[in-house]
């Protein structure tokens, strides 16, 4: 084979596999736009002085017909989860969960997740409705080939 069918069957290669990856990310984030996410449970309250610490379960539903599998080779990764309650931040955790499996039609639960909340915050939540998780907007953001998307519930 000469040089030149060389560098055209490494071109074309290399052409195919960018090709893939696209498909794969619109893929991916076409199945993210139809994700949601809720806290699940919440565990091992501690109160201090600055801030108040818990462990918080997560749950992120998929109720597309199509799975969402990626792991290994830094593709995709759950990098951090916040909190607002009307707007305003509550806390943040940070994750960099790097294997992400949820099957279509279906649901990944992130247990015993640690979250500090400044003591601030957390008395603010109890004066005004003594933490419903259901008031409480969370937001994921996953990073996908290195462009950040976010998952709202």
């Amino acid at each position: 084979m000469s040089a030149k069918g060389i560098l055209l069957t490494i071109g074309l290669t290399i052409g195919g596999l960018a090709w893939l990856g696209y498909k794969k990310a619109k893929s991916l984030k076409a199945v993210f736009d139809n994700m949601t996410i809720a806290p699940s449970g919440i565990r091992n309250l501690k109160l201090g002085i600055k801030e108040v610490s818990f462990l918080l379960d997560f749950t992120i539903t998929n109720p597309t017909s199509e799975a969402f599998s990626v792991s290994g080779a830094s593709i995709a990764s759950l990098n951090r989860i916040m909190v607002y309650k009307d707007g305003n931040f509550v806390g943040m955790a940070t994750v960099n969960m790097g294997a992400i499996e949820i099957p279509s039609k279906g649901e990944l639960t992130i247990k015993n997740v640690p979250f500090t909340v400044s003591t601030e915050n957390a008395l603010n939540l109890l004066i005004q409705d003594n933490i419903d998780l259901n008031k409480l907007t969370i937001l994921a953001v996953i990073d996908v080939l290195g462009n950040e998307y976010t998952i709202e519930g």
